[in-house]
Parts: structure tokens; C-alpha cells; sequence
């Protein structure tokens, strides 16, 4: 279950705000039903991020090259909560506060961009932002955030305790053993013995909050499924309706053929071949056309990374001229073609050559 929260709103300022959500986590981790409750400062798949530059050590502001990472302040059992796998170092602690060292977390793609063949545990970057080094104390696996299209990048989390001057709204998830939306009701009460005045929003579960960001596409993808499917059976029922009425006009001449010792393999050959000539024809131009449309899109309307950009946006792992969907393509339309071809060379095929010689 996810909600969001700005006691900050209400004047909660630095200590005060801390004390107000560790006291509320006293009664979010003995809710019934809540295995584990934790918060960060970016919400997952909201389309929403938080980006910071750093600096490596050794480094010198305004003569060092730019690093940017994708940043999250999160509670201490967030990794847990979320199942995300410590790969190296450890996680953070309770006594992670304002008090102690300051630390961090990155992930794998962190320490492949700035630390490929280093041991990373015990480095140290500097945010810019507020001008505070941290030691990297633990390495977690790759997650998306800002949706489920996102390539991975480098993010950097940090103990909530040590960011109390930039804590504000945050967001919290509640890891249940039952339906998620059914506490939605525990969860006010639980904020409003604290203080009734303070709104509760954004309620909702993680999984329909994934089923929304993905609906459009869901759309668009039943959309495209429906008319391209349409356009297959209008194109096999095209194809169906020309090769019958040829072979109704060539009944005298299979007739002929028959009764000179023509197999029913060869009339029911001869029928196909004659379809599937122009299955193969249509696939053979349809390859040169879109061939010649990548060229002339990627050269003279749009630059090759802005349209390919846009493909990527409504087609989610697909390249242009992707090999394997032009394949599968391709084998489907002439799977159906073959059905369309088939069924009116098996009924040339079954032509009585006595009948079809009397045929006018």
C-alpha cells in the first residue's frame, strides 16, 4: 500500500519532523496486516525523480568533469521492505543519524559508471547540493523508478536521519499479508492520532498505480492488436476470394489436367504457387519500403535519435528493423496466406475431371 505525506505543510520543521514520522512509524509497524512499513523521498513508477551532482574525491568543483546520479532518502528498512538485494557493504542502521558518519548506498549501475574496477565500499562523493561528503558504505541491485520503460542509471540513497534539513513530502509503502487496500482506513487513524489536521493523500496500491501508468499503452497496444488483425483477415479473406474464383474459372482446364494423369499434389501445388507468388511479392516490397522509409526518416524529416526516441516511447524493446519481429511478422502473414491458398486447391483438387470437362 502507498500514501504520501506533508507534515512539512503544516510547520513540522528538521527535529520535530523527525520525531513525527518515527512516531508514526510506531504505529505503521503494528498496524494488523503490515509486515513492514518504510518511506522514501521519490515515489516509484510516478514518473518522478530527483537527480543530484556529486563529486569524486580528489575532485574540485567547477574544474571537475560533471557525475550526476538519481538520488533517494530512505528509511533503514526501505531495502528490505522493497526486496531489494544487498549485493555488497550493508544496509543502513537506526544509529544511521544526524549524529554519525554520513553514508550512502548505490546501486550496481552507480558503481559500473564511476567505480568499473574498483572495490567501491569506502569511497567517498561529495553531493554538491549540500556541500556533504558520505562514505559508500553497501551496493544494491538495479530497480526502476520513474517507470517501467526507464534504462537503468546511477542512483545514490541516503539515511533519513542524516537528511532531516531536506526532508519534506515523502512516500511511504506498507508491505502487507493481505489486501493492501483495505488499511487504507488504519492509515488515517494511525496519522490523525498525531494530528488530525494533516491530509493523508495519494492512496493507493503499488500495483495499480503500475496498471495506470501502463494503461495508455495497454490501450494503444488492443488498439493496434484489434485493426492489425482486422487488416490480416480482410487480407486472407481477399486472398481466399481471388484464388476461388480462379480456380472456378480454370475448373475446365484442372479438369483437363486431371484427366491426363495429373496428381491431386499438383493441382493442389498449382493453386497454392499461384497465391503465394503474390504473398511473396507483397512481403519482398513491403521490405524495401520500409528499408527505404528508415533511411529517408533517419536522413531528411526527423534526426535519427528523436524518431527512434519516439518508437521507443510506443513500442517498449523493439528497434527499428528488429530482426525477430520482422520475422515473427512475416512468418504469420504467410502462415495465413497458406490457409487462404490451401483451401481453395483442396477443392480444385477434389474436381471430377468428367464433371469439369461438361463445366461451362
Amino acid at each position: 500500500m502507498l500514501f504520501a505525506l506533508q507534515p512539512e505543510q503544516a510547520g513540522y520543521k528538521e527535529e520535530q519532523l523527525l520525531r513525527f514520522y518515527q512516531q508514526l512509524f510506531d504505529r505503521l509497524d503494528h498496524l494488523n496486516g503490515v509486515r513492514a512499513a518504510t518511506f522514501g523521498r521519490v515515489q516509484l513508477i510516478a514518473n518522478d525523480n530527483w537527480f543530484c551532482d556529486f563529486l569524486l574525491a580528489g575532485e574540485t568543483e567547477g574544474v571537475a568533469p560533471e557525475h550526476e546520479t538519481m538520488r533517494q532518502m530512505v528509511r533503514e528498512n526501505y531495502f528490505a521492505t522493497m526486496e531489494i538485494p544487498i549485493l555488497r557493504g550493508r544496509e543502513f542502521t537506526v544509529n544511521d543519524d544526524q549524529h554519525s558518519p554520513a553514508v550512502a548506498i548505490v546501486n550496481q549501475q552507480f558503481q559500473q559508471s564511476y567505480f568499473p574496477n574498483e572495490a567501491i565500499l569506502g569511497k567517498r562523493v561529495t553531493l554538491n547540493y549540500n556541500k556533504r561528503e558520505v562514505e559508500i558504505v553497501g551496493v544494491v541491485g538495479d530497480t526502476k523508478y520513474q517507470s517501467q520503460r526507464e534504462t537503468l542509471e546511477p542512483l545514490l540513497y541516503t539515511p533519513w536521519k542524516q537528511d532531516a534539513p531536506d526532508i519534506g513530502i515523502m512516500h511511504f509503502a506498507l508491505r502487507t499479508t493481505n489486501d493492501p487496500g483495505a488499511l487504507s482506513t488504519q492509515v488515517r487513524a494511525a496519522v490523525h492520532q498525531l494530528d488530525s489536521t494533516l491530509p493523508v493523500t495519494d492512496i493507493e496500491t503499488q500495483s495499480a498505480r503500475s496498471e495506470t501508468t501502463l494503461a495508455q499503452e495497454r490501450l494503444y497496444a488492443r488498439l493496434f492488436t484489434f485493426f492489425g488483425a482486422l487488416a490480416l483477415a480482410l487480407a486472407g479473406i481477399g486472398l481466399f476470394g481471388v484464388l476461388a474464383y480462379s480456380v472456378s474459372q480454370r475448373t475446365r482446364e484442372i479438369g483437363i489436367r486431371m484427366a491426363f494423369g495429373a496428381q491431386v499434389f499438383n493441382v493442389i501445388s498449382m493453386v497454392v504457387w499461384q497465391g503465394m507468388r503474390l504473398v511473396l511479392l507483397g512481403l519482398a516490397v513491403s521490405l524495401l519500403i520500409g528499408y527505404a522509409l528508415v533511411r529517408v526518416l533517419n536522413t531528411q524529416y526527423f534526426g535519427p535519435d528523436t524518431w527512434q526516441q519516439r518508437m521507443k516511447e510506443q513500442l517498449y524493446g523493439v528497434t527499428p528493423g528488429d530482426p525477430l519481429t520482422l520475422l515473427v511478422i512475416a512468418s504469420v502473414l504467410t502462415l495465413v496466406a497458406l490457409v487462404a491458398c490451401w483451401l481453395p486447391a483442396r477443392r480444385a483438387a477434389k474436381v471430377n475431371p468428367l464433371v469439369a470437362l461438361r463445366y461451362e
